[in-house]
């Protein structure tokens, strides 16, 4: 998975955590009006009115993360939140005359600000966090903090902490992801023969049980199995029979196109799943017989009979059964062959296309 899309699923796990933070930082801050009142002795308009401005960004923010899950977008707007918090806050200090607490409030947002690193990609993290500081140090120039050196201080050490525990939360979900990729490997393919397994089909078909094909592209399903299986198991044990299907599946591997896909189907039985742009599937199926027939093992040789059948617009599971047909007809004209399915085999006795 390339980093783009790491963070992007890592935004998408956390989002909603990340909705809840936005909202832990924005709406309750507005309540701080009433610490104003009661440092001010009395209600103060100009507080409440610098307070509250932090609900048109948060609206702007529900509006995008209604209509984008891009971590690009939302990330940076999450941390703008937070620094809209820490200007609302700096607003509302120009009024008061007792800033004493303002460093408690400093370190209050550092904390909640850490919920923003948990969803966010490790450079916004440092970044976004660390610019509280460049908050700090520009309204200090006009409100003259009592306690500006301790905000630094202190606050520093507290961001390097944070920021240690935001590599380990990524860390812990890199870590979850490789499991779950891991998992889903073993789900999607087969362990003895590192094929894909019947699953794959879920992401190879549409709405409509059909293939999904790209403009100007034809596909076609080859099944074949290895001729006289049972013999090289009865004979040589099932081990040897393992081998057999190794050996096999690594050659035809080697025959197919970058985005043709090897599936195992069940016991001796596999499916190529073909994607060409020229209808030549049959000699594609015949280099892939030859390549399986030219394979020396301990048990001999080995060979393999094949059916193919293009796919039409019908249910996926349809030109699977013609193949099928197709391999069916291969066994009874003698093995180590190639046919193609045509309807006239539904009926026709001899397996020959009219």
């Amino acid at each position: 998975m390339d980093k783009q899309n790491f963070y992007q699923e890592k935004y998408e796990y956390y989002r909603t955590l990340n909705l809840w933070a936005v909202f832990g930082i924005s709406i309750p801050s507005i309540g701080y009006f009433f610490s104003d009142c009661y440092l001010l002795g009395g209600f103060s308009t100009e507080t409440l009115i610098s307070r509250s401005a932090i609900i048109i960004p948060f609206l702007i923010y529900l509006i995008l993360n209604k209509y984008t899950k891009d971590y690009r977008i939302m990330v940076p707007m999450s941390y703008a939140i937070g620094h809209g918090v820490m200007w609302c806050t700096i607003w509302a200090c120009t009024y008061l005359d007792d800033l004493s607490f303002a460093c408690v409030g400093f370190f209050i947002i550092l904390f909640i600000f850490m919920a923003f690193g948990i969803a966010a990609p490790l450079p916004y993290e440092v970044i976004g966090h660390g610019l509280l500081f460049v908050d700090i140090a520009i309204a200090n120039t006009f409100l003259h903090y009592p306690d500006y050196v301790m905000m630094f201080l202190l606050g520093i050490p507290l961001y390097i902490g944070i920021c240690v525990f935001d590599v380990a939360m990524e860390k812990t979900y890199r870590d979850q992801v490789a499991l779950k990729l891991k998992l889903e490997d073993h789900l999607r393919h087969d362990a003895l023969t590192g094929a894909y397994n019947r699953n794959v089909f879920e992401s190879l078909v549409g709405e409509n049980h059909t293939f999904i094909c790209a403009k100007g592209e034809y596909m076609a399903i080859a099944m074949y199995d290895l001729d006289k299986f049972k013999r090289i198991n009865d004979m040589y044990g099932h081990s040897a029979g393992d081998e057999a299907l190794v050996a096999v599946s690594e050659a035809v591997r080697s025959r197919l196109c970058e985005d043709e896909i090897l599936v195992r189907w069940g016991g001796e039985e596999f499916i190529v799943i073909m994607k060409q742009n020229e209808r030549r599937f049959e000699e594609h199926a015949q280099e892939i017989r030859e390549a399986v027939e030219q394979l020396q093992l301990e048990t001999g040789t080995v060979t393999i009979s094949v059916g193919v059948a293009e796919c039409r617009e019908e249910n996926y599971q349809e030109t699977i059964k013609h193949a099928d047909t197709a391999l069916y007809r291969a066994k009874n004209m003698g093995r180590n062959r190639v046919v193609m399915y045509c309807s006239e085999m539904d009926s026709a006795d001899n397996g020959y296309c009219g």
